[in-house]
């Protein structure tokens, strides 16, 4: 970005605003991607978090202690997603969710924030 700008800093000022008017567009367009993507990311998130929970809820019920509980529903949840043989392959890793306990707790924290902010009706 510096180097487009100091390229066209020698032409005329009129060039120079058509520089910095492209290096806007640039930053806004990138901008908006990166908000795009990052709410695709946190509504699969919520929506992973919500299954999780699901599950948890259930082995409570059940009787089970918090520890057991939570091992018991991230193995629910791993047997709910399975990965393909070739997964790196055929599809991207965003489609499919992290199965690791540091995961799980991220996915179920975003799903108790989102309730959370959501009014109550």
């Amino acid at each position: 970005m510096l180097r487009e700008l100091a390229a066209c800093r020698k032409d005329s000022v009129a060039a120079v605003y058509a520089c910095l008017q492209k290096i806007i567009d640039d930053a806004e367009k990138f901008r908006k991607f990166h908000r795009k993507r990052h709410e695709k990311a946190l509504r699969r998130s919520i929506q992973w978090g919500a299954e999780y929970d699901a599950y948890l809820q259930k082995h409570l019920a059940a009787g089970l202690k918090l520890k057991t509980a939570r091992t018991a529903a991230r193995r629910d949840f791993i047997a709910a997603h399975p990965r393909p043989q070739n997964a790196d392959d055929l599809i991207r890793s965003d489609e499919f969710p992290g199965l690791s306990a540091p995961s799980l707790r991220y996915y179920h924290r975003a799903y108790q924030t989102s309730l959370q902010s959501t009014p109550a009706e």
